[in-house]
């Protein structure tokens, strides 16, 4: 449980705000400034091995199973006004695990197909000889059959979902203690504290909520949708409608939790901390001499800080990207597979075997629902903060 870890995190983030106040005083006494250029980011390097990135690069490969995206690299592409990646570079790289997707799904379907068609063949030449009965056991075992294909697709699925909000969760956890100090640097210590409750609560959230609660609903939910083609009547689809509403409620309201208490965080917490810099900065600009100095480097300090931030917070919300893509092309291609499957076989087979078959396409568009919410949730948090603090 991320509790456990608090402590820790907060000892880690009191070492590097100590760090991070000598080497404000440094920076303010002459040491070279953040400077967006690409021949010269010796602060920007600096702050790398002050920040822990190697645990962020080290978890990111682990999460996203390959080793060509660098998370420091994309903080100095933003910084020197660079875009990391290319659009052609991104359809591209979708375009082929959607496909990649498909082949290994190709396998299923025709599973799928050779048993929808077989129940069909079957179904017919029995009641030639007027024996509802027999049909009737046919199609059980049948749709029997096609139940547990269809369950054991699903099963991977909600899997691969639950291990990739569990992945964000961890790589919010790695980047929060370094991204903290750059809020610090750049705003101060309230902003950087309500942005740390803020990532707490939705961490917590998404573990006891989204975890535990809605893709367990989301299994019951696709139960209840093959129990319910079982039967001719319409025994179960109030039960699947009154699922698929509470689980809808469940997530729209967390990402509305989160971005409400980000909202007013980002309203009051940076101007407070603006009213106390530029208290601090006035009365250090009326010390004779030197106070126009002090007043140039610290604007100059701060205006670092906030560029380094918000490339730091881009990186991050193009990680967190990137790590739902592959989940999200997969989803998608699944839904897309299982309805085409669904419209091939509606002409001959059963309208039950079809609508058990759609299931497991209106069970993934759930899935889909959960990874767009959490992925909507932490890009939020990353985004308003880029946009609520401005430089000096």
């Amino acid at each position: 449980m991320y509790s456990c870890t608090v402590p820790r995190r907060r000892r880690m983030m009191s070492g590097r705000v100590l760090f991070g106040a000598v080497l404000f005083g440094m920076l303010s006494f002459g040491i070279t400034p953040l400077c967006c250029k690409a021949e010269d980011l010796s602060f920007a390097d600096a702050a790398a091995e002050y920040m822990n990135i190697s645990e962020i690069e080290e978890s990111l490969s682990e999460m996203t199973g390959t080793e060509d995206f660098s998370f420091w690299d994309t903080v100095k592409a933003f910084l020197t006004g660079e875009i990391p990646f290319t659009v052609d570079g991104l359809s591209e790289t979708a375009v082929s695990l959607f496909l990649g997707e498909l082949k290994s799904q190709k396998k299923l379907a025709v599973q799928i197909l050779l048993v929808a068609f077989a129940s069909a063949v079957f179904s017919n030449f029995v009641r030639v000889f007027d024996s509802h009965q027999i049909s009737d056991i046919s199609f059980f075992m049948m749709y029997l059959m096609l139940s547990a294909l269809l369950m054991n697709s699903f099963s991977n699925l909600a899997k691969m979902v639950s291990d990739t909000c569990s992945s964000m969760n961890t790589f919010m956890k790695v980047l929060l203690p370094s991204y903290i100090i750059t809020i610090i640097a750049s705003a101060g210590t309230v902003t950087a504290l309500g942005f740390y409750e803020v990532t707490v609560l939705a961490v917590g959230l998404l573990q006891s909520v989204i975890l535990k609660v809605v893709i367990p609903a989301i299994y019951i939910y696709m139960l209840v949708l093959l129990l319910s083609q079982l039967s001719e009547g319409d025994s179960f689809s109030r039960l699947a409608a009154l699922l698929e509403t509470l689980i809808s409620w469940g997530v729209r309201s967390v990402v509305g939790i989160v971005a409400g208490l980000q909202t007013v965080r980002c309203l009051t917490a940076p101007a407070v901390d603006s009213l106390k810099n530029s208290s601090i900065s006035r009365v250090a600009s009326m010390i004779p001499g030197i106070g126009s100095v002090l007043d140039a480097a610290a604007e100059t300090v701060i205006g670092s800080a906030v560029v380094l931030k918000n490339a730091v917070g881009m990186a991050g919300i193009f990680a967190v990207c990137l790590i739902c893509l592959t989940p999200f092309v997969k989803l998608l291609s699944c839904i897309l597979l299982f309805r085409a499957v669904c419209a091939a076989i509606a002409p001959v087979c059963e309208k039950r075997m079809v609508e058990g078959i759609e299931s497991i396409s209106r069970g993934s568009v759930l899935l889909l629902r959960v990874m767009a919410a959490v992925l909507v949730i932490f890009v939020i948090l990353l985004a308003m903060i880029i946009a609520s603090i401005k430089g000096g």
